[in-house]
């Protein structure tokens, strides 16, 4: 983990630019930028481990993070991916507790490192500010709700299909269009699979007419009969039903 030189003027800058500090005045960006810096993470450089205690609030400029937990034979549990402008840290300052995962660099990342003491300041200051940040850790507490229940499926095809179609735009799209957000070895940890089961299974519903794979992007065909597939109960029927 690399400190950047970053001029003060430039850290309320950077913070404006970031969905996390959307809609935050311009006095408060200020404030926080007198406890924050910018840190540079290589790819697969470690931000956080398993039980430390966190000393900043950290908001990714760029890059790309993965939240995980070590499980039995070198496997891991990808509890989330940070992207652009989402944050980690939130819950472990407020609770004071230790980190309950690791979060390594997928890519070389930037980050701002916010000072804890002068996050929860403004944020005792603001009930606004403190009123979308409690929004923005229930989305967060939603999500992984989600995954859990993504990864509950008793099948290998209902955790993909049912991933597939969270990028659903309207509840009525049956074809669309997206950009798988990060590698496949990382989302395959977040659905409980393998790498290779992944790849088998996005080939396996290509074949079947309800995907086209053109690298990370993946169009839906038909994503009537991906949500058929989530909601069937016997998980053979996952693979035995889709062909037409």
């Amino acid at each position: 983990m690399t400190k950047l030189p970053l001029s003060f003027a430039l850290i309320p800058e950077t913070m404006s630019r970031l969905a996390y500090f959307d809609g935050w005045p311009t006095e408060v960006l200020d404030r926080l930028a007198l406890g924050a810096k910018l840190i540079s993470v290589p790819k697969n450089g470690v931000l956080a481990s398993k039980g430390e205690v966190l000393d900043h609030l950290y908001v990714l400029v760029s890059g790309l993070v993965r939240l995980y937990i070590p499980l039995p034979n070198n496997m891991e549990r990808v509890v989330a991916l940070v992207h652009q402008g989402d944050s980690l840290g939130e819950s472990c300052l407020v609770l004071n507790e230790a980190c309950p995962f690791h979060a390594v660099a997928c890519k070389d990342s930037h980050l701002l490192a916010i000072d804890p003491m002068v996050y929860r300041r403004e944020l005792g200051r603001d009930s606004v500010l403190a009123g979308k940040t409690l929004e923005r850790v229930s989305r967060r507490l939603m999500e992984t709700l989600r995954d859990t229940e993504i990864c509950a499926q008793r099948s290998s095809v209902q955790r993909v299909a049912c991933y597939l179609m969270r990028y659903q735009p309207t509840p009525k799209t049956t074809a669309f269009k997206f950009q798988l957000p990060a590698r496949k070895q990382d989302i395959a940890a977040k659905l409980g699979l393998t790498q290779e089961t992944l790849s088998r299974v996005l080939s396996f519903l290509d074949k079947q007419g309800l995907i086209q794979m053109h690298g990370a992007q993946i169009s839906i065909e038909d994503g009537t009969k991906l949500t058929e597939i989530t909601s069937m109960r016997d998980p053979k029927e996952s693979e035995q039903n889709v062909a037409f």
